[in-house]
């Protein structure tokens, strides 16, 4: 496994910032992280060490954590998909800050991917993500500013969705 290994359900992760360059020792593997996560970890106390690209990739990051019980996310699921593919997103997809609880998108079973907010660089002009939060605005009977809409894909690249994260 690369030690910068690949996301499908947050694709853009190291862009993103939940990843620093490290040499400090993984908590779960005790190899040097070369990438250490930075993002939020939902567990019991005490919270892990650091924690390497290598080991939230392939969920080993459950052995830093006392009890094995843990998230990387603070959500719901607008459609409940496999066991399998819900513990990919919560424990094996890295996370990003929100304000508040929020819903992850799923069609046809499978989690959509999260690409950013609405109003990052990337995305504020584009089209699909445009019309992404306009259904939102239109589903919510009010203007969504882009820094609210968190902007989600099919794996595919076909569909885009809009969710709401308030402060």
């Amino acid at each position: 496994m690369s030690d910068a290994p690949f996301f499908r359900f947050h694709p853009g992760a190291y862009e993103h910032g939940c990843f620093e360059q490290s040499e400090e020792t993984c908590a779960a593997c005790g190899r040097a992280c070369v990438w250490k996560y930075t993002g939020p970890i939902y567990a019991h106390p005490p919270e892990p060490g650091a924690i390497c690209a290598r080991c939230v990739a392939d969920g080993n990051a459950a052995k830093a954590v006392a009890d094995g019980g843990y998230s990387l996310h603070d959500l719901s699921f607008d459609v409940e998909p496999s066991e399998d593919l819900a513990k990919e997103v919560e424990q094996r997809t890295p996370g990003f800050a929100t304000y508040n609880p929020f819903v992850w998108p799923v069609r046809d079973g499978t989690p959509l991917a999260f690409l950013g907010f609405g109003e990052d660089a990337e995305l504020a002009g584009d089209a699909k993500a445009k019309a992404a939060i306009a259904a939102l605005a239109k589903e919510m009977g009010a203007e969504i500013a882009p820094v609210y809409a968190m902007i989600f894909r099919t794996l595919d690249g076909a569909d885009y969705v809009a969710t709401l994260d308030l402060d």
